[in-house]
């Protein structure tokens, strides 16, 4: 009995816990990145190295954070999911103009990161529901979407091993973030992602008393890439 029970035990490690001041604070560093690198898109295009690598923190951070809130008891019960869908499908679309125009497409592939982090959650809902029907479906949702999104398979595959994690912490998907980081870097062609593991760190052993502001991160990621868009259109104008 001893040798079954102590692999498991080995194995599980102490749930994780962030005050909600700290996962603010860990949004605004993850903001404070993506505007580094989009500022560096727009008017660099990005030929700042330095500002390129400081953006490979935030869609790690950004995350983490959306697996940290989702993995937390309730969250199918009380339909966060739904919420979530919808929010991110709406600032998604209303950001995809500028997107676009900061990527230089002539196409709306890849969807941004508000696609990213909707499929993401879309699995999460499955793996937490567990019907047959969307089991059978969980493979199309992560290849078909996942091969049409920001980041492609590895960001969705990041955002569930943090999910995983989040839930029930263990030594095996310890290692399966990881994974995903060390995949992460190989699509960033640099490890500047691993930069967000401290502050990660730091926020479950400091209790931050930042105040919330609701929907601010959502209504800032379509703000800012459109007023960049309209400044650049400017500058080119003149």
């Amino acid at each position: 009995m001893t040798s079954s029970v102590e692999p498991n035990r080995i194995n599980t490690l102490p749930a994780i816990r962030i005050s909600n001041g700290s996962l603010e604070a860990l949004k605004w560093i993850g903001v404070v990145s993506m505007t580094i690198d989009h500022f560096n898109r727009f008017f660099f295009n990005p030929n700042v190295y330095g500002a390129y690598c400081a953006g490979r923190i935030a869609m790690p951070l950004f995350a983490f954070i959306f697996a940290y809130n989702l993995a937390r008891p309730g969250t199918l019960a009380h339909g966060v999911y739904f919420k979530s869908f919808k929010r991110l499908f709406l600032f998604g679309v209303l950001a995809t103009p500028a997107y676009m125009a900061m990527k230089n497409l002539h196409h709306i592939w890849p969807f941004n990161i508000m696609f990213l982090l909707l499929i993401a959650a879309i699995l999460f809902y499955f793996f937490e529901n567990r019907s047959l029907l969307q089991m059978m479906m969980t493979p199309f949702v992560f290849f078909i979407g996942g091969a049409f999104v920001e980041y492609n398979w590895v960001g969705v595959l990041f955002c569930i091993s943090c999910w995983l994690f989040c839930r029930k912490p263990t030594l095996l998907r310890v290692l399966l973030c990881l994974v995903c980081y060390l995949l992460l870097g190989k699509l960033n062609e640099n490890q500047w992602a691993l930069a967000s593991l401290p502050f990660i760190f730091l926020a479950t052993k400091i209790d931050l008393k930042i105040p919330r502001i609701p929907y601010f991160f959502y209504v800032y990621y379509p703000t800012h890439l459109t007023f960049f868009w309209i400044v650049r259109i400017w500058i080119n104008i003149h």
